[in-house]
């Protein structure tokens, strides 16, 4: 089986439903820094800004106003990483602006509550003095010259369908760029999140982007369902760092887009990136996470390693070469004759008949007794 016909069939479904060019904006330094516990020093933000923008990306958020070392970031992201866009995330106020211009932002992102209860608890206003707010800022912003302007709906999957309508028409009106639709807590399902995606589109001519939240496990879902819809882009945090359980993951959702539906990210890159950081933080990948785990290519269980041994696409989704990782093939209390034969002729040995079933049953005991797969030296050694 070929790897370019891996994808025949239902996986193919929905391939040719992306035929722009998709963005994908790094919050790492912004969304990521705000988890709890998350610290990054600047060989961290060093390491985050080169691997994400050689990994393809091209617009990542450098920090939030009133940062402390929010201008230094600025600085350094333009000397290592001098593709990248960077951005500052800003409340909706003219002091956030002013912020983020004296630490020598070009480009930002305003974040402004969209349902009635942030409106509300928040900061005690009504949807009137909101909509007043958001034009009095982003007429701010384009008094302070700022090249691109991002008005971001916060907690936009609870709010009212009418009152979206409103704050992407003001936005537009008053000179912003895009529109940035947040799924705050995490609570949208891919239809909702679709529905989501419809309604901006038809309030405006802006372009739009989303910011999914990670609660309920669809964050990756719920962004590759935006994009199909037609957003333009998506808010990805390397390891998926953000509040409570994060935002999308960076590297799985350029992983689905260049798998699925055929962009060009630099997978490897991003593996790379994420394992140094999650080694400078001192957080254990889950060793079964896609692109960035250990065990994203090894195998043990005898079907699948009988299998792999055939041809790899037949339980492999893509060549491990395309994240920067190699196939691991381990025998063990899992295995298979066909498996433990294999491996004995790569090691120049041949195995059949009682020889074969003794061998595997010794491999079997003691791959139990170690609880873990076999080294090849006590592969070797299991059946004397």
């Amino acid at each position: 089986m070929a790897w370019r016909r891996r994808h025949v069939g239902l996986a193919s479904g929905l391939q040719g439903h992306l035929r722009r060019c998709v963005m994908l904006i790094d919050s790492t330094l912004r969304e990521g820094a705000q988890a709890y516990g998350v610290y990054f020093d600047a060989a961290d933000r060093e390491s985050i800004l080169q691997g994400v923008a050689a990994s393809g990306v091209t617009e990542a958020e450098a920090g939030w106003a009133g940062q402390d070392d929010l201008a230094a970031t600025l600085r350094l992201g333009a000397r290592v990483a001098p593709s990248l866009r960077l951005a500052v995330w800003c409340r909706c106020c003219t002091a956030d602006l002013d912020k983020a211009a004296e630490a020598g932002a070009r480009r930002v992102h305003i974040g402004v509550p969209s349902s009635d209860a942030h409106m509300r608890l928040r900061l005690g206003m009504g949807r009137d003095e909101v909509l007043q707010r958001v034009t009095t800022v982003l007429e701010h912003a384009a008094h302070l010259g700022f090249l691109h302007v991002t008005l971001g709906l916060e907690d936009a999957g609870r709010a009212a369908p009418d009152l979206l309508e409103a704050l992407a028409r003001t936005a537009a009106r008053t000179g912003a760029h895009r529109l940035r639709c947040s799924d705050t807590v995490g609570l949208l399902t891919p239809d909702g999140m679709v529905r989501l995606v419809l309604l901006a589109r038809r309030a405006s001519a802006l372009p739009v982007a989303v910011h999914c939240h990670n609660d309920l496990g669809l964050a990756t879902a719920n962004a590759l369902a935006a994009l199909d819809a037609g957003a333009d882009g998506a808010d990805v945090s390397l390891l998926g760092l953000g509040e409570r359980a994060g935002i999308t993951r960076a590297e799985e959702l350029a992983a689905a887009l260049v798998v699925l539906r055929g962009e060009s990210y630099r997978l490897d890159m991003l593996r790379g990136v994420c394992r140094r950081l999650a080694a400078s933080l001192e957080m254990r990948l889950p060793p079964h996470w896609a692109v960035a785990g250990e065990n994203l290519f090894a195998v043990e269980s005898g079907v699948h390693l009988h299998g792999v041994q055939r041809d790899p696409a037949l339980f492999e989704p893509f060549p491990p070469a395309l994240v920067g990782a190699e196939r691991r093939l381990g025998v063990g209390g899992k295995c298979g004759s066909a498996g433990v034969a294999a491996m004995a002729h790569s090691h120049g040995l041949t195995l059949q008949g009682d020889a074969l079933r003794r061998h595997v049953r010794a491999v079997r005991d003691k791959a139990c007794s170690l609880g873990r797969p076999l080294t090849d030296a006590e592969f070797l050694c299991a059946g004397r």
